[in-house]
C-alpha cells in the first residue's frame, strides 16, 4: 500500500511539473500536458489500488449476546456469529424438555447451512418420534425429499442390502450378530458364514435384498441355484467353491449354527415395516442424498428395532463418507448430519463413524435432554465428543446433577478479592480465588430458545473460546399443525432375484419357522446346561 501512494505522488509531481513547463513553452508543444494527461488517466484506471470486495464471513448469526468470558464485566456483542469453519466441527446441544432445543438449534442451524451452502442437503434423526418436528420442517420451507420411518405407514423405502460386499458384510454384522451371549464360536462362524455367501449374492448383476439372503441361507435349493447362477456367470471360482463349501454340510448342522442369525434376520423380512425394508428399486439411496444435496427425515422412536435400523442407515453414511474422504474433500458441499435425542442409539462402531464424517465435510450435531442421557453413552465415546465437538450450547436444565455438569463444562473464573487488616499496622491483602460462570438457578429461569453457549471463533487469526449468553432465533412455522404426514402406501419389491416369492410357499415358510424355532431352543438349552 505504502508503494503505491509513493507511486501516485510522483505520477502527479510530474503532471504538475509537465503543466508548469508547458506554460513558458506552450507555443512549442501542445503535446507534453496531453500525454501527461492521458498517462495520468491509464495509471488511475489501471494502476490504481483496487478496493478488495470483503467477502463476510458465513456461519449462524445467533443476533446479539453478552460475552461472559469474566461474567462481572458482560460485554455486548453485535451479530454473535458462529463461522462455517466452527460449525464444520459439531455442535453439542444440550436442554430440557420445551428449552427449544429442536425449535431454535436444530432448525435454526439448518436454516443457517442452507443460507452459507444453499446446495447442501443434511439428514435429521430424531430419536423422539415426535412427528410435529417434521411438520414444522415443511411449514418453514425445509420440507425434508425424504422421510423415512420405523412406525409411519408413508415412509419412503430402503434396500439394506446394497452396496459393496465388505460394507454390506459389516452392516450385516452389527445388525445380525453383534455382541451376544453366544460363544466366540457361533459369532464367527456366523460372520463367515456371511462372508462366504454375500460376494456371491452381490455380484449377480441383480438387485438382491434381505429375504434373498434369508432363502439362500435357510433352503437348500436356493443355495444350489445360487451356486449355478455364480457358475454360469463366472464368478470368481475362490468364491465359489468357500460357498459350495458350507452348503456341502449337511443342513441340520447349518441351521444349528446360524439359528441365531436368521431368527434376527426374521425381524428385517416379515412384519409391517418389511416392504420399505426390502425394495429392489428403493426410494432412498444415501449415496445419492449425499453427492445431490437431498434431504432426509429419519422419525426413529426409540425401540430395539428403530435402533437396529438406525445402525443400518448409520453404515450407509458411514460408506459414503469412506468415499468422500478417500477421494478429497476440497470444493464438496458440506451435508450436516443431525442426533436428536440419540442417546439410546449410540453403538460399538459409532466413535469411528463420526471421525471419518467430520473429516469428510459430514459434521454431527448431537441434542440431548440431560446428563442421564449423556451418561447413556460410552465414557469413551463421550470424552471423544468433548474433545472434537467444537460449540456447546445450554438450554434450560432441572435437574442438579445436570447443572453440575455444565458448570465444568463452562469451565470457571478468577477473582481477585483485597481485603484489608484490622491490626495496628494497616494493610491490605489481594488474594484470588475461582468461581463458576454459571450460576445453576440461572440455568434453570432460562426462556425458550435462550441459551449460553461456548464456542471458537478466530480474531485477527487467534483462536478464542468466547462464552454469549443469547436468545436464539426460531425460525417461522406458522401453520404446522395443518401440515400433512405422507400418505400411507405400500412398497412393490420391484425388479429382483425374486427367491422369497419362487421358494417361500406359505406352508414352507411355516415348516422352516418351526425348524428354526426347534434348532433354536436346543442351542440354548445346550448353552444353558452347567459344565
Amino acid at each position: 500500500m505504502k508503494a503505491m501512494k509513493v507511486m501516485w505522488m510522483l505520477i502527479l509531481s510530474v503532471f504538475v511539473l509537465d503543466a508548469f513547463v508547458a506554460k513558458y513553452f506552450f507555443n512549442l508543444s501542445w503535446s507534453l500536458p496531453g500525454v501527461s494527461l492521458t498517462l495520468f488517466i491509464v495509471s488511475f484506471v489501471f494502476i490504481r489500488p483496487r478496493q478488495k470486495k470483503s467477502s463476510p464471513v458465513q456461519g449462524w448469526i445467533l443476533g446479539d449476546a453478552l460475552e461472559l468470558s469474566d461474567p462481572n464485566h458482560p460485554v455486548l456483542v453485535k451479530n454473535a456469529m458462529i463461522s462455517q469453519k466452527t460449525l464444520n466441527l459439531g455442535v453439542i446441544a444440550l436442554g430440557a424438555q420445551g428449552s427449544g432445543k429442536t425449535e431454535s438449534v436444530v432448525m435454526g442451524q439448518l436454516k443457517a447451512v442452507k443460507g452459507y451452502s444453499p446446495h447442501s442437503g443434511f439428514a435429521l434423526f430424531d430419536g423422539k418420534g415426535d412427528i410435529d418436528t417434521y411438520k414444522k420442517f415443511v411449514a418453514m420451507g425445509e420440507t425434508p425429499d425424504f422421510i423415512f420411518s420405523s412406525e409411519l405407514p408413508g415412509s419412503a423405502s430402503i434396500n439394506l442390502l446394497s452396496g459393496a460386499p465388505s460394507d454390506v458384510i459389516d452392516r450385516l454384522t452389527h445388525l445380525l450378530i453383534g455382541k451376544t451371549a453366544s460363544t466366540d464360536f457361533y459369532l464367527n462362524d456366523q460372520r463367515a458364514v456371511l462372508s462366504r455367501i454375500l460376494p456371491l449374492l452381490l455380484k449377480l448383476n441383480i438387485p438382491v435384498n434381505l429375504r434373498d439372503l434369508y432363502v439362500v441361507l435357510a433352503v437348500p435349493n436356493a443355495g444350489n441355484e445360487l451356486i449355478k447362477s455364480a457358475k454360469a456367470l463366472g464368478l470368481d471360482p475362490a468364491d465359489i467353491r468357500l460357498a459350495e463349501t458350507w452348503f456341502n454340510a449337511p443342513i441340520k448342522d447349518r441351521l444349528k449354527n446360524i439359528a441365531g442369525m436368521l431368527s434376527r434376520l426374521m425381524l428385517f423380512i416379515t412384519g409391517p415395516q418389511a416392504d420399505r425394508l426390502n425394495c429392489y428399486q428403493p426410494d432412498i439411496d444415501i449415496q445419492d442424498l449425499v453427492d445431490h444435496g437431498k434431504t432426509l427425515y429419519a422419525h426413529l422412536p426409540l425401540t430395539e428395532f428403530s435402533k437396529d435400523v438406525a445402525i443400518g442407515l448409520i453404515n450407509m453414511f458411514e460408506v459414503v463418507a469412506a468415499k468422500r474422504q478417500m477421494g478429497g474433500t476440497e470444493g464438496l458441499d458440506v451435508y450436516p448430519l443431525f442426533f436428536d435425542d440419540w442417546s439410546g442409539f449410540f453403538h460399538e462402531g459409532f466413535a469411528p463413524f463420526s471421525a471419518r464424517c467430520r473429516s469428510a465435510q459430514m459434521p454431527l450435531s448431537f441434542g440431548f435432554q440431560s446428563t442421564a442421557h449423556l451418561e447413556a453413552v460410552s465414557h469413551t465415546f463421550l470424552s471423544a465428543l468433548d474433545d472434537t465437538v467444537a460449540t456447546k450450547i445450554v438450554m434450560r436444565t432441572q435437574g442438579n446433577a445436570t447443572s453440575a455438569f455444565v458448570q465444568k463444562l463452562l469451565c470457571d473464573y478468577e477473582v481477585a478479592e483485597i481485603t484489608q487488616s484490622d491490626s495496628a499496622v494497616r494493610g491490605e491483602t489481594m488474594s484470588m480465588r475461582k468461581e463458576f460462570r454459571i450460576d445453576p438457578r440461572a440455568l434453570r429461569e432460562l426462556n425458550p430458545g435462550e441459551a449460553y453457549i461456548s464456542t471458537l471463533s478466530d480474531e485477527r487469526g487467534k483462536t478464542k473460546n468466547p462464552l454469549w449468553k443469547a436468545a436464539l432465533k426460531r425460525p417461522d412455522f406458522t401453520g404446522w399443525q395443518d401440515v400433512a404426514l405422507p400418505a400411507a402406501r405400500t412398497h412393490e419389491e420391484g425388479r429382483g432375484l425374486g427367491f422369497w416369492k419362487k421358494y417361500m410357499a406359505g406352508a414352507d415358510m411355516k415348516s422352516l419357522t418351526a425348524r428354526l424355532k426347534a434348532v433354536s431352543e436346543k442351542e440354548t438349552a445346550e448353552e444353558d446346561k452347567p459344565c
